[in-house]
């Protein structure tokens, strides 16, 4: 059977029309119609009425959009309640590391100079494993730590002093970045499970800088649960615990400590707190971590970070400039946190009655989030739906919830 982008493109030749111009014609994104044409983006049923009017099709291409699918997403949106908690994934969908004997035993006959190249070696990798995550999400990352979790692990219960300290430091570098990765692909507990080995490993090691990190970790999961006082507590814990905390880390530190006082409803001391994340923010950074924890804290991720106060603390106006901020400031390093920013707009920009605005920042954080992988995103753009329901006569409305339903039912 012939598919919607093959038709599609099969009449523009016929009538000479190109991408562009069509594009113009109908008012729609030639990015997005340049998706459709290439069946990388189901149409939605609204868009293929325009271009069968548009290329002159007599119904071909509306006879190509199966109608039921316009109307499962609306009736779907219509009747799913608000999405505020994250959503959580099966488990078995995600990597996870393994016991391997061959690995063990492989381990197990390692000479002290083979152990530094092998230690060398996957360090260099969680500095990859890092830059992967921050460009593609977790999708792409976590298959990559879980191997090298396995490894390190294994490695574990046979490694001796002197190479036993570095060989848990490592360790719990990779142990709290699965952590993260598990918490943005939706799976919690074993988020909860890696940053207790991560903690624990920081402990044997004397690492007091990833112990910190982890009680960082910790205080954003308390996020997650809406535990204001508990988010607040957990990231002082972190200062104390590093002690005299600058640069980077500081500021990843402090603009959690806001997300704790915005839940109790202290407005004036969130904003205090992350005007002083972004002093301490890096202005460059790689995406891969060499300038140490919290690097991902560059003045445009404090700036999206700030958007989530805001809707935090009900005022939605505010959060659309602070988001719009972030999107046009973030580094295309950090393409899993542009989604974000996205998911955040589209959520500022329904709760202002923005509904044409609010759909198309949830296509682009749609996107991102079927890419990554990435569960966060989802649920805040899932969470839009209700909302939009009652404007899908809208074209960017109807192709978002069409787009969504898609992704409901893979």
């Amino acid at each position: 059977m012939t598919s919607f982008g093959e038709k599609m493109r099969a009449l523009m030749e016929e009538r000479g029309v190109s991408l562009r111009k069509l594009a113009r014609a109908i008012h729609y994104d030639v990015g997005y119609l340049s998706k459709v044409a290439n069946d990388l983006k189901r149409p939605s049923l609204p868009l293929a009425h325009k271009l069968d009017g548009e290329l002159q099709a007599a119904g071909e291409l509306v006879e190509l959009v199966p109608e039921r699918a316009n109307a499962r997403s609306r009736t779907r949106a219509a009747t799913a309640p608000p999405h505020n908690d994250m959503k959580v994934v099966n488990p078995l969908a995600l990597p996870v590391p393994t016991e391997d004997p061959l690995v063990d035993r492989r381990m197990q006959r390692l000479s002290p100079s083979h152990t530094e190249e092998l230690l060398s070696h996957v360090g260099e990798q969680w500095h990859t494993l890092v830059r992967t995550d921050n460009l593609l999400g977790p999708r792409h990352a976590l298959g990559g730590v879980c191997t090298q979790l396995t490894i390190m692990t294994a490695l574990l219960r046979h490694v001796r002093p002197p190479l036993r300290n570095g060989s848990l430091r490592l360790a719990a570098k990779y142990a709290e970045s699965a952590a993260w990765l598990y918490e943005d692909a939706g799976d919690l507990t074993a988020s909860r499970l890696w940053t207790q080995h991560a903690m624990e490993w920081a402990l044997e090691a004397g690492d007091r800088p990833m112990v910190a990190w982890t009680l960082f970790r910790r205080s954003q999961q308390a996020q997650s649960a809406g535990n204001g006082a508990q988010v607040v507590s957990l990231a002082e814990a972190a200062c104390r615990e590093q002690g005299n905390v600058t640069g980077p880390m500081l500021a990843a530190i402090l603009q959690q400590q806001a997300h704790g006082l915005a839940l109790e409803g202290a407005e004036l001391a969130s904003h205090d707190l992350l005007d002083r994340a972004r002093e301490c923010a890096i202005m460059d950074d790689a995406g891969d971590a060499r300038a140490g924890h919290g690097s991902f804290c560059t003045p445009a991720y404090i700036e999206m970070q700030r958007g989530r106060v805001w809707l935090t603390l009900g005022r939605p106006g505010r959060a659309v400039q602070a988001f719009e901020s972030a999107i046009t400031d973030l580094s295309p390093t950090y393409q899993r946190d542009r989604g974000l920013a996205h998911a955040g707009l589209s959520v500022a920009l329904a709760a202002e009655r923005q509904p044409e605005g609010a759909a198309n920042a949830a296509i682009q954080a749609l996107t991102v989030a079927q890419d990554s992988g990435s569960t966060r995103i989802l649920s805040m753009v899932t969470s839009v739906a209700p909302q939009l329901v009652s404007h899908a006569h809208l074209n960017p409305v109807a192709e978002f919830l069409a787009e969504l339903d898609a992704t409901s039912a893979v």
